[in-house]
């Protein structure tokens, strides 16, 4: 319940309620008057490191942010009811990327996908789990895992890999989502974005003001076939799109 009612607080950007709720329920999961199994005391104290976690992140204090993040998922590899690692390592990713440490963000990213293609989650997003995407609950965890991958591709420069992430996330999303989901349309700009910037890059070279490695040349030539895949252009729904929220 404190994790629950912590999140709305955070929706209103009422961070000190939120800390102070948290830090209840951190108190009363490690008093010493303990109360249920030891595994489901796990589960509910990395839920909250982790919604501690997401405010710090939102308040900027990253290495904050970092510590509570760690400490949720060792709490949730000792813990046989862990309710969603996968969250914690989109966390990790989320937090270490805006550390610049791409390459150990895209590590949790791709941790994160095993676990979610193995089944190891239970629903879209954990219950009271504070994430990026904390107002739009039916938010797709593994379209999201898809476009997290892609960003930080993006970043360390791999190219090919962060296309055909964007545009999985985009076909994940039109699966679970639907074409006209807010989300769904936030993931198709970006995926159209990234192709576009590949585009623009090749017109550069061809004026000899800018190399495309060959990994770029034939992910110009594949943009065609990609775009297929998820069915065309954006938007190829009937309904209008709501105003999307950044990914990140």
């Amino acid at each position: 319940e404190y994790n629950v009612s912590a999140m709305k607080f955070l929706q209103t950007e009422d961070y000190e309620t939120a800390l102070d709720l948290l830090n209840r329920a951190k108190q009363l999961i490690t008093a010493d008057v303990k109360f249920g199994e030891q595994d489901d005391r796990r589960k509910l104290l990395a839920i909250t490191y982790n919604n501690m976690s997401c405010i710090y992140k939102r308040r900027g204090l990253l290495k904050t942010a970092l510590s509570l993040a760690k400490k949720a998922l060792q709490l949730e590899t000792e813990s046989t009811k862990a309710d969603n690692p996968a969250c914690t390592h989109l966390n990790l990713c989320a937090i270490l990327s805006r550390l610049d440490k791409h390459q150990f963000a895209l590590q949790h990213c791709q941790c994160a996908l095993e676990l979610l293609e193995r089944g190891d989650h239970h629903g879209n997003m954990t219950p009271g789990l504070l994430n990026d995407y904390q107002d739009e609950p039916e938010s797709s965890i593994l379209a999201v895992c898809y476009h997290n991958m892609a960003v930080e591709h993006e970043h360390l420069k791999h190219h090919d890999e962060a296309i055909q992430c964007y545009y999985r996330s985009v076909e994940v999303a039109q699966a679970e989502l639907g074409p006209d989901h807010m989300v769904t349309a936030a993931f198709e700009k970006r995926a159209r974005e990234a192709e576009a910037n590949l585009i623009a890059k090749g017109k550069a070279s061809a004026r000899g003001k800018a190399k495309v490695s060959d990994y770029d040349k034939k992910l110009l030539n594949a943009a065609p076939s990609l775009r297929r895949v998820t069915g065309g252009q954006a938007g190829t729904g009937t309904g209008t799109p709501r105003q999307a929220r950044p990914a990140r």
